[in-house]
């Protein structure tokens, strides 16, 4: 069938993806979620119907889950950049979905991450320690 174009349906897995964050790799990592919002709102006059729908500021927010050995890592450079810990450091995240089959590279690029807060805890017979950082960031750029 000559001329017709067949899809790939390769998702992407979990080891087809690499994360950089503030300019090194991120090993111990264990989840990442992040998202774009736009606020929107129905704009009503005459009538009862909405005539259109308004957009108004965007905004970028998700979370990070490491180990806590990489919290300690973080904090150690905020530490020697002059911060406290990671609540102090504003950086970049690089996210990169590897190509596989038909699906080409792709990259997400967080610009000026922060960390809105982290909490540390342990359970009876936990064999390691997840923590889950929330960040809030300036922009979201996809290639």
């Amino acid at each position: 069938m000559a001329g017709i174009a067949f899809f790939d349906s390769k998702e992407c897995e979990w080891a087809d993806m690499a994360v950089i964050f503030a300019g090194a790799p991120l090993t111990k990592i264990r989840g990442v979620k992040y998202k774009a919002a736009k606020d929107k709102q129905l704009l009503h006059a005459a009538g009862d119907e909405p005539i259109s729908i308004q957009g108004g500021n965007r905004t970028y927010e998700g979370q990070i889950k490491v180990l806590k050995g990489a919290l300690d890592d973080m904090n150690r450079a905020a530490l020697a950049a002059g911060g406290n810990d990671i609540l102090d450091m504003q950086f970049d995240i690089v996210i990169t979905y590897k190509p596989q089959g038909a699906r080409p590279l792709q990259t997400d690029t967080l610009r000026g991450v922060e960390v809105k807060d982290f909490e540390k805890g342990w359970e009876q017979g936990a064999k390691n320690m997840d923590i889950t950082l929330p960040i809030v960031f300036l922009r979201l750029e996809s290639e």
